[in-house]
């Protein structure tokens, strides 16, 4: 039954349950978070590294778009100023570079624009059974069936992966769509925090109160009736409440003993649901040897293993600046398996230096990397949730559905995919839903 206050504890301190947390307590409710991992953040994850303290890159979360209002509002609660984190992009095959293009303009052809925009103009009016059948297909095929070429797909492939972790190829047309059609002209590749994202998480921990955040706390068992819930911690460290939010990645439900159990439909969906394999890699140099555009950061697409490089230290003042590559799929795998650290920070230099092509034959020496692979992550197990072809419509709401008096949120379960705002907007829902 709805309440004005009560006790809820909330499973997850990444964003989902520090928001989820957070609007509960600001209501008057006793919280306690419970975070599996010895620090807060889950997926925001900023990082600065001993020998250039002042320079922040993001291991995790990146980006806040333009049409982000749940997070930017907590920004503006907290004041926390954000800065402007938009890149210009260039694509690099390994042989010859391309153009430069402004952030948000179309790097394809006049006729795949024109079939783009008709498309879109076309989804805007979609019913629910067109809706349902656009989540059949993969989105390079619904890209093919518009009239996009070979080399149009494989660029596309390179650009949309990043917001997937996966290869269009494996990716629903509809989760596609809703990124691309609805969003603004940059993806909502807009903004960050000054000083990094990691300082919302702190704002958040300090308003909850420390002391309601506990961390290296597993969470092995669920009980329930009719009146509260049992949450139970390695150690048989029990915590009661009203409610419970539980944010844990999908795979992360079927790890946890429920009584009662979880409904069948739901342990299987909690199963199928895979999560993406990113690993971002930041590599420190002694002065940066890439240069900005004008309003926008430097950035590239490579057809290596470096995949999407950027500059992470864009706006941020000194010498010294941070390349952060952001591998995907296999390509994640493969540098997060790389025992030689100084083989990594080679080939995402020589990438990224072979790409300008006036610095071909610069001499640049890193001085320091830092790997982040998400998909090896305890717990967590990947960078986002990925919804296959066939699987929006089917698992997510099986996955919405509440269990008793333990609801559940997290990026996975929102219309944002990928976004920090998503996160915030689902442990928001939750916690009002109480």
């Amino acid at each position: 039954m709805p309440r004005k206050n009560g006790s809820c504890v909330v499973i997850g301190a990444g964003l989902a349950g520090l928001a989820a947390a957070y609007s509960l307590k600001e209501r008057g409710w006793q919280v306690t978070v419970l975070e599996a991992l010895p620090r807060v953040g889950g997926r925001v994850f900023s990082y600065s590294f001993n020998a250039a303290p002042k320079l922040v890159c993001e291991l995790g979360g990146e980006w806040i778009g333009a049409d982000h209002r749940a997070i930017r509002r907590l920004c503006r609660q907290f004041k926390l100023p954000l800065q402007r984190h938009q890149y210009s992009f260039l694509f690099w095959n390994g042989a010859m570079s391309s153009k430069t293009f402004r952030p948000g303009q179309w790097p394809f052809s006049r006729r795949s624009k024109k079939n783009f925009d008709a498309f879109a103009r076309k989804f805007a009016n979609y019913s629910e059974p067109e809706l349902r059948d656009l989540d059949q297909f993969d989105w390079w095929t619904r890209l093919r069936m518009l009239g996009f070429t070979q080399n149009e797909l494989a660029r596309r492939d390179l650009m949309d992966s990043t917001d997937y972790g996966e290869s269009i190829r494996l990716s629903s047309a509809y989760s596609a769509a809703t990124e691309y059609l609805v969003g603004n002209k940059t993806d909502d590749m807009d903004f960050k925090i000054r000083g990094g994202n990691s300082l919302l998480v702190n704002a958040l921990v300090r308003r909850i109160g420390t002391q309601s955040v506990i961390t290296n706390a597993e969470v092995k068992a669920i009980r329930q009736d009719s009146a509260r819930v049992e949450v139970y911690i390695a150690g048989k460290r029990k915590f009661m409440a009203d409610f419970c939010i539980c944010t844990v990645p999908a795979h992360g439900l079927n790890k946890i003993r429920w009584d009662p159990a979880l409904p069948q439909n739901q342990r299987n969906a909690a199963d199928q649901l895979q999560y993406s394999r990113i690993t971002k890699t930041a590599v420190l140099y002694n002065k940066r040897f890439w240069s900005s555009r004008k309003g926008s950061g430097f950035s590239v697409f490579t057809s290596r293993v470096s995949d999407f490089c950027f500059d992470s230290t864009y706006l941020q003042p000194g010498a010294r600046g941070i390349l952060c590559s952001y591998a995907i799929g296999d390509k994640a795998d493969d540098l997060a398996s790389e025992p030689d650290e100084n083989n990594v920070m080679r080939w995402i230099t020589q990438d990224v230096a072979s790409a300008i092509t006036s610095k071909k034959d610069a001499v640049v020496a890193p001085i320091g990397i830092k790997r982040q692979p998400w998909q090896k992550e305890r717990w967590i197990g990947g960078a986002y949730a990925f919804y296959r072809p066939g699987q929006w419509f089917t698992i997510r709401p099986i996955l919405q559905r509440p269990h008793g008096r333990v609801l559940f949120a997290g990026e996975h379960l929102a219309e944002d995919q990928g976004f920090m705002e998503g996160a915030v907007k689902a442990g928001e829902a939750a916690a009002n839903s109480l």
